[in-house]
């Protein structure tokens, strides 16, 4: 019978560990993008299956939010498109962070700020518990600019 040395069971480890992580992304980005489906065609059958009871959302205005003020909501705010881009997922257990930058269209209106949501994983399924969005701002003027994606 051949045993397993600490070491060879710490690289197994490390490696199921990784690979779970890297699943466990790819779901949360999924709930992450059905969040936005659902906030653009208004579906808020959906919206109340991502949104945790306890979620709290705050926009880029500092508007805050519980679940039922932000289903009333996008019951029918209209927004024709959000694009995420430079998304970064990390993953600690049974929470996840997901943050990057968000344009928005509604109708006339464009924006671009930045966003940060913490997702929580009950019952073998990602929830959506906070959420925060903010315009970018230079320091010296408290003037809007356009977010610099992370790293620069």
């Amino acid at each position: 019978m051949h045993k397993a040395t600490p070491a060879a069971f710490c690289v197994f480890l490390a490696v199921h560990i990784a690979v779970a992580q890297t699943d466990s992304r790819g779901e949360v980005l999924k709930v992450e993008a059905a969040f936005n489906e659902a906030k653009i065609h208004n579906d808020v059958t959906a919206l109340d299956h991502i949104l945790a009871v306890e979620y709290v959302g705050i926009n880029q205005w500092g508007a805050r939010r519980d679940k039922s003020a932000a289903l009333q909501l996008f019951g029918h705010f209209q927004t024709a498109s959000l694009v995420p881009d430079h998304v970064s997922v990390q993953v600690s257990g049974d929470t996840a962070t997901v943050d990057g930058i968000m344009r928005e269209s509604s109708g006339v209106t464009q924006m671009k700020f930045l966003f940060l949501r913490t997702y929580v994983k009950r019952q073998g399924r990602w929830q959506l518990l906070s959420a925060a969005q903010t315009f970018s701002v230079n320091p010296s003027t408290m003037t809007v600019i356009d977010p610099a994606p992370p790293g620069q």
